[in-house]
């Protein structure tokens, strides 16, 4: 009788749950998709981000997961929600690069996401600590290059490359670099990401919202560069949308596991070439 009580009470709570984060989540999509303002002044769709950050990091269980991601009542807020948190995420960093370029002192920890790129850059560098690299490029890096500035501070002797097609985002970029004295280590570049030539021996980062990566990945087959790569797993792939993968020419050698911690995981892939020789 106990057991039995307790299973239902159990599948309630899950029931419960499920519809708790399903009407969230939607209510997320509708608001995101029916707004031309994705910057943070828009208190409603900041609101809407900051408690979907918060449902899926509840939503880790891989029964919970199972469900969000094959719910067909969540399916066009799956399909469409990614881009959308982009376009806020954007704005977030554009809004926050010209609040710290404002102030007297650029102090990196007041950024919104600090916390996140902390954890998911810490874990990013275990990836890679064995190696060593000529040059270190980031593609997509926007306008708040968090993982950049860290990575400077940590290797000052590293040249550091950014590559993003925003124009506005390179310009706020230049201007944070400055604030923070890195203006002879990195270099920040506006142009495609798929035009991009590496150095011999360059370690690339992908960023999560960078487009075309197919493309990108077959351009950088010719140089052997290695390669971050920043995916999306789990509920998390309703912030991004999952990276394609760079089988072809590359070898993973080791990834970052799914964290509360951080909404992206990382791969590090060397060429086939430097693995096989």
């Amino acid at each position: 009788m106990k057991a039995a009580r307790l299973n239902e009470d159990t599948a309630t709570k899950t029931l419960s749950l499920r519809e708790e984060f399903t009407t969230s989540i939607n209510r997320t999509y509708n608001i995101l998709s029916t707004t031309q303002d994705f910057t943070p002044g828009n208190k409603a769709v900041s609101d809407a981000i900051a408690n979907l950050r918060r449902i899926l990091t509840e939503c880790v269980s891989p029964e919970m997961t199972k469900f969000l991601l094959t719910a067909p009542e969540l399916k066009e807020a799956r399909a469409n929600l990614p881009a959308l948190c982009g376009q806020a995420e954007c704005e977030t960093e554009k809004y926050w690069a010209r609040n710290l370029i404002a102030q007297p002192a650029c102090d990196l920890t007041e950024f919104l996401y600090y916390p996140k790129y902390k954890a998911l850059c810490e874990g990013e560098f275990d990836l890679f600590k064995q190696h060593s690299f000529s040059r270190i490029s980031f593609l997509g890096s926007g306008a708040m290059p968090m993982t950049a500035f860290m990575l400077a501070r940590m290797h000052p002797g590293v040249p550091i490359v950014c590559v993003d097609f925003d124009e506005e985002a390179c310009n706020l970029s230049r201007q944070l670099r400055g604030k923070l004295g890195l203006q002879n280590q990195m270099t920040i570049l506006h142009m495609k990401a798929a035009d991009y030539i590496p150095a011999e021996n360059e370690l690339v980062f992908c960023a999560a919202l960078l487009e075309g990566k197919k493309e990108i990945y077959e351009h950088l087959d010719k140089y052997n560069s290695a390669l971050i790569v920043r995916d999306a797993e789990g509920p998390y792939q309703f912030l991004y949308k999952a990276a394609e993968v760079p089988e072809a020419h590359f070898q993973q050698v080791a990834k970052t596991e799914l964290n509360t911690r951080r909404d992206a995981t990382s791969r590090f892939y060397i060429h086939k070439a430097k693995a096989h020789p």
